[in-house]
């Protein structure tokens, strides 16, 4: 089983959601460091950032959910070409922290983006 840090289209309410079904939600309040840019494209991308907050959810993955979200972020392990790159990171809770992997913005992703300076897609969508 894997954790996975979800923060765009693959939360609860996203147009993605559906990729996690049957996954276990262990937190739907959490953060990690980045900086959350809208792409343009319909969904958002992490860049790094030592100081800055992404808000989201972790999820328990098992092998065949973590190869279908590969799949839809299109990332290949040792590709230089990944529209995005699947890292370890640690995420935040209120009560602890934990290692997840991530799923970070290849830089094709960033030429046209706009920067999401409160760090959360779904009230970015809501006009907030």
């Amino acid at each position: 089983m894997y954790k996975v840090f979800v923060y765009g289209t693959l939360r609860k309410g996203g147009t993605n959601e559906h990729f996690l079904k049957g996954a276990v939600c262990i937190s739907d309040q959490c953060w990690t460091f980045g900086e959350l840019h809208d792409t343009g494209l319909g969904y958002p991308a992490i860049k790094h950032h030592p100081s800055e907050k992404v808000y989201g959810e972790i999820y328990e993955v098992d092998d065949d959910v973590l190869m279908q979200l590969d799949e839809l972020e299109d990332y290949r392990e040792g590709d230089e070409n990944n529209l995005y790159d699947r890292i370890k990171a640690i995420a935040y809770t209120k009560e602890d922290e934990t290692e997840v992997f991530v799923y970070l913005g290849g830089n094709q992703l960033f030429e046209k983006s706009k920067l999401i300076a409160h760090g959360d897609w779904l009230k970015y969508l809501q006009g907030l």
